[in-house]
């Protein structure tokens, strides 16, 4: 396998790690900065994909990508709020939670039962997650931050059960309508943006725009395409530590022992999930998963 798409895979989850930096450092809330990030997406996803193979697309594929955009618009919007409210790594590794969260799923959607090394996977996520919470109080800002974080990993989940199902669409035509419509969960929400920024603002909005989302997630996309899916899964799982890193050396995030150790047992369950499914099933394919 080409080297090169393990180095695009790498930097791609490094700008993924370092995203919630800016999100959480701009003044721009939630809604702003979905609609300013997606509006880049479409527009770079619309060159990308072809006029013509976009006009292509039949009703009912269209259909799947209103559901493919509405989902992944509900799981932003969410992460963008986990990253407000909480810190950049609390936000990260809530959403981290999908891994988890694709166990149960499924069982529900395709009747795989979990088995019981999988509810072990679970337990010892969910005592991670308990070690990070510095006090189950909804007042606090935190709590709420992984609580939203939580919600957010699970809209992350039930997007490659969706995805999958429609791998015959083109990729990046796929990806420019999850971007579209996911534009339809920001645009509810008009009223709430805010536009009053500081130059220093723009400057954030423009990274997160152009390189965290446009080259970081175009990365992503050809990494994912010609690597195994184990692969990228183990790479994904880079990022809650760079989170992490960045958010202790930009913003003096404080890093209990609690909080490492919860960490800890948060990406060693799903890594573990991640190696015991493609045991259980080689030909694992769900690849399309971005964050950010």
């Amino acid at each position: 396998m080409n080297p090169r798409y393990y180095i695009e895979g790498l930097i791609a989850v490094l700008i993924f790690g370092v995203t919630p930096i800016f999100i959480k450092e701009v003044t721009a809330n939630a809604i702003t900065i979905g609609v300013v990030r997606l509006a880049i997406g479409i527009v770079f996803l619309y060159l990308v994909a072809g006029p013509a193979k976009i006009k292509r697309l039949k009703k009912a594929e269209w259909r799947a990508l209103l559901w493919i955009g509405l989902l992944f618009g509900a799981h932003w919007v969410t992460y963008f709020i986990s990253v407000k409210l909480a810190t950049p790594s609390m936000a990260i590794l809530s959403v981290s939670s999908f891994g988890l969260h694709m166990i149960y799923l499924n069982w529900m959607i395709k009747g795989v039962k979990p088995k019981a090394m999988d509810l072990i996977v679970v337990s010892v996520a969910v005592v991670g997650i308990y070690l990070i919470v510095p006090a189950f109080d909804l007042r606090n800002n935190v709590t709420s931050g992984i609580l939203v974080g939580l919600v957010s990993g699970l809209f992350f989940a039930i997007l490659p059960f969706v995805q999958q199902r429609h791998q015959h669409i083109d990729s990046m035509t796929r990806a420019f309508g999850q971007y579209a419509f996911a534009m339809l969960v920001f645009l509810i929400f008009t009223s709430e943006t805010n536009w009053d920024l500081s130059k220093l603002d723009w400057i954030y909005l423009a990274i997160l725009g152009i390189v965290c989302t446009v080259v970081a997630h175009t990365l992503w996309l050809r990494a994912t395409t010609m690597l195994p899916p184990t692969n990228t899964s183990l790479i994904f799982y880079l990022g809650p530590p760079i989170a992490m890193f960045t958010s202790y050396i930009f913003l003096d995030e404080e890093m209990s022992s609690n909080k490492i150790i919860g960490a800890s047992l948060i990406i060693s369950a799903n890594v573990f999930g991640v190696l015991m499914r493609k045991r259980n099933n080689p030909n694992l394919s769900f690849k399309r998963k971005t964050t950010g």
